[in-house]
C-alpha cells in the first residue's frame, strides 16, 4: 500500500527488541543457569477442561506484577522458564501442546507476587480434516468455491457486511489452488507496487510471478530474492473484495531462512465510497488493522497493531500487542486472525484469542476509526526497514507461504 504505514515501525524497534529478548532468553537458558535462579515464592495451578484429547493452541497471559520478578510457566510438556516481568508490562505466551485427557493443567511459579493468569485454548484440526470450503452469498445460497457474492461498491468490488456475530458461516475465501507458477486469482487480488516496512526498506514490490505465485501445492508463495537489490511482492484485495465485521483468518508459514525480513497480514480501510480514491489514500483516517506482523531477527514474537489518527503522533500507531513463544513461529504453518465486531477487535493465534482492543484501550489522543466502513486485505513480504538490512551472506530467496484466507460471518 502506502509506504507511510510503516514509517514508525523503527520507532517501536527498541520495545520489540526488549520483549523478544526476554522470551528468547527465557526459552534458551542452560540447565545450570536454571538451577541457579531465585527460589520461587508463589505459584498458581489452573485446570481447564477441553472438549477432547488432541492438539491444542494454548495462550497464557500473565498480568503485570507490582515489582520486578520472574515467572516460569508450565503447560503440559511445554515450559517457558524464568521469564522476566516488570511493573506495567505483562506477557502473553503461546504454546502448542498435546492434551491426553479432557483436562489441561497450567502452572506458574514466580519469584514475587502470585501471578494473575488468563488462559485461552483452541483445538487444532488435523490437516487432512480441514473443512471443505463452500462460500455463501448475501442471500445465504451457495455460490461455489471462488468467493461470495454480495453488495458491490462503485468499482464493482464485493463488500460483505455481516451481522455482529457469532461468526460461523464462511462467506469468502481464497484457497490458492491452481498450477504452480500461476498468478493469484485476479478476481480477488491485485499486485501492489507500493508498500514496504518503514524507512530504509530495501525491496521493491513487483508484479512478477517470480515474486507472487501459486506453488501448485495449494499455497500462495510470496518470495523475496537476494541482493544487492531485492525484489518481493505485496498483494491486496482492494477494489475486488472488502468487508465490514466478521472473523478473518489466514493460515501462514513465515520464512525460516533469510535475514532482514518483514512479513505482514493486514487490513487497510477503504476510502468512501469504495473506488473514490487509490487504496491507502485516506490513511490514517480510514484506519489500519495489522493482523500479524513478524520480523526475522525475532522469530519468537509476532505483533498485532492498530493505526489511526493520533494527535501529536507522526506514526499514528494507537495500540499494539505482542505474542511470544518459546518456539519460533517461523517454518511452520499457523493461523492468524481477527474477530472484528462493532467497537471491538480480538486477535487470535491458531484460533485462541490473545488480545482485544476497544475504544477505551486507545490513548485519549487517538481516534477509534475501525467501525462503520469496509476494509480490504493485504499480504506482503519485505526486506529491510524495521528489521534492519539482511546479514552478509544471508540465504535467499525467502518465501512467505499462505495456505488460505477465509472470512466468516
Amino acid at each position: 500500500m502506502v509506504s507511510v504505514r510503516r514509517v514508525a515501525l523503527t520507532r517501536r524497534f527498541a520495545a520489540a527488541v526488549a520483549f523478544a529478548a526476554l522470551i528468547i532468553a527465557a526459552s534458551t537458558l542452560a540447565p545450570a543457569a536454571r538451577s541457579a535462579t531465585t527460589t520461587p515464592t508463589a505459584s498458581t495451578k489452573l485446570v481447564k477442561r477441553v472438549p477432547a484429547p488432541g492438539a491444542y493452541a494454548v495462550v497464557v497471559s500473565i498480568a503485570a506484577p507490582p515489582t520486578d520478578e520472574s515467572v516460569s510457566v508450565f503447560v503440559g510438556s511445554r515450559s517457558a522458564l524464568n521469564v522476566p516481568l516488570t511493573p506495567g508490562a505483562g506477557i502473553t505466551l503461546a504454546f502448542d501442546v498435546r492434551v491426553h485427557s479432557r483436562r489441561l493443567t497450567v502452572r506458574t511459579v514466580s519469584t514475587g507476587a502470585k501471578a494473575g493468569v488468563t488462559i485461552t485454548t483452541s483445538r487444532q484440526p488435523a490437516q487432512s480434516t480441514l473443512p471443505r470450503v463452500v462460500s455463501y452469498g448475501a442471500s445465504g445460497s451457495p455460490t461455489g468455491p471462488t468467493g461470495a457474492t454480495g453488495a458491490t461498491g462503485s468499482t464493482g468490488a464485493t463488500i460483505v457486511s455481516p451481522p455482529t456475530g457469532p461468526y460461523k458461516r464462511l462467506v469468502w475465501s481464497d484457497e490458492f489452488n491452481g498450477p504452480a507458477g500461476t498468478a493469484p486469482n485476479p478476481a480477488n487480488w491485485s499486485d501492489d507496487s507500493y508498500g514496504g516496512c518503514g524507512d530504509n526498506t530495501l525491496s521493491t514490490n513487483t508484479q512478477s510471478t517470480a515474486n507472487a505465485a501459486l506453488d501448485g501445492n495449494g499455497n500462495l508463495a510470496i518470495t523475496a530474492d537476494g541482493g544487492p537489490s531485492y525484489d518481493s511482492a505485496q498483494i491486496d484485495s482492494a477494489n475486488h473484495f472488502s468487508f465490514e465485521y466478521g472473523e478473518l483468518e489466514a493460515r501462514i508459514r513465515l520464512p525460516s531462512n533469510g535475514s532482514g525480513l518483514c512479513s505482514a497480514f493486514w487490513l487497510l480501510g477503504d476510502p468512501t465510497p469504495p473506488g473514490s480514491a487509490p487504496p491507502g489514500a485516506c490513511w490514517p483516517q480510514c484506519g489500519e488493522i495489522d493482523v500479524m506482523e513478524a520480523i526475522s531477527p525475532y522469530p519468537n514474537s509476532i505483533f498485532a497493531t492498530l493505526h489511526g489518527p493520533v494527535s501529536g503522533s507522526s506514526n499514528f500507531q494507537s495500540w499494539e500487542a505482542t505474542l511470544a513463544s518459546t518456539t519460533a513461529f517461523t517454518g511452520t504453518f499457523h493461523t492468524y486472525g481477527v474477530i472484528w465486531r462493532p467497537g471491538s477487535i480480538t486477535w487470535t493465534f491458531d484460533g485462541a484469542p490473545y488480545a482485544t482492543a476497544t475504544p477505551s484501550t486507545l490513548p485519549s489522543s487517538a481516534q477509534w476509526v475501525f467501525d462503520g466502513h469496509p476494509f480490504h486485505i493485504v499480504l506482503d513480504l519485505a526486506v529491510g526497514g524495521w528489521p534492519g538490512p539482511p546479514a552478509a551472506g544471508a540465504p535467499f530467496p525467502a518465501t512467505l507461504d499462505v495456505d488460505w484466507v477465509r472470512l466468516y460471518n
